[in-house]
């Protein structure tokens, strides 16, 4: 349809130009033009196109998309979470619930002391933290009571760094995740953990005096 309505509106102009010698260059001058014309249009149309299939796949729940100025940058946020971003609130907010953390605690659960003590074992704080969770065997309700488990190191100075673990999509209606954090001392060139405490993502709310789930 383009193209036809290209060749007629070369037949009008080329109906209204003076039999002269400058003719054909001016036929020739307004089918250029009439060419960048039409490859602008199909440039148009496929700009179109494309948007009505991404809006459609948005509309079909394929795409989730988030404003930019809400993501977090690489090695900004050392806990940040991306399902943290992504996540749907809407049923909770409709039961005036909001999602919140708990203060940081000390860990109450026990570990093999020599994760804590200065040896000659750990040379770098992402393998003691490897040993830490191999030891109180955190990744066992994976698949069955937890959906998924990240872990992170920021690096404070050269002797000490604080490991994240960090637990989400637990089965539970409060508590949707924890995160762990490690304080790793370097001592002598290796590594051992020093304090170990956690704090927990809540779906409903937290306490007044912000340490447990609602």
């Amino acid at each position: 349809m383009t193209r036809l309505f290209a060749l007629f509106l070369i037949g009008v102009l080329v109906s209204g130009c003076s039999n002269t010698e400058n003719h054909q260059e001016r036929i020739t001058e307004l089918e250029n033009e009439l060419g960048e014309v039409y490859a602008q249009l199909e440039e148009k149309e496929i700009e179109i196109e494309t948007f009505s299939q991404t809006n459609a796949e948005k509309q079909n729940g394929e795409f989730i998309m988030i404003p930019k100025y809400q993501v977090p940058r690489l090695w900004g946020d050392v806990d940040a979470q991306l399902w943290d971003y992504l996540i749907d609130d809407s049923l909770a907010e409709e039961n005036g619930w909001e999602k919140g953390i708990t203060n940081w605690r000390e860990w109450d659960g026990g570990y093999d002391q020599a994760l804590g003590s200065a040896n000659q074992t750990w040379e770098s704080p992402g393998v003691l933290m490897n040993a830490w969770m191999l030891d109180v065997e955190l990744s066992n309700g994976l698949g069955m009571d937890l959906w998924e488990i990240n872990t992170r190191i920021d690096f404070k100075d050269d002797g000490i760094a604080e490991g994240y673990i960090m637990n989400y999509g637990m089965r539970d209606d409060s508590v949707s995740g924890s995160d762990i954090k490690l304080t790793m001392i370097k001592e002598n060139d290796f590594w051992y953990v020093e304090k170990v405490e956690v704090r927990y993502r809540c779906s409903r709310g937290v306490s007044e005096d912000e340490d447990v789930c609602m």
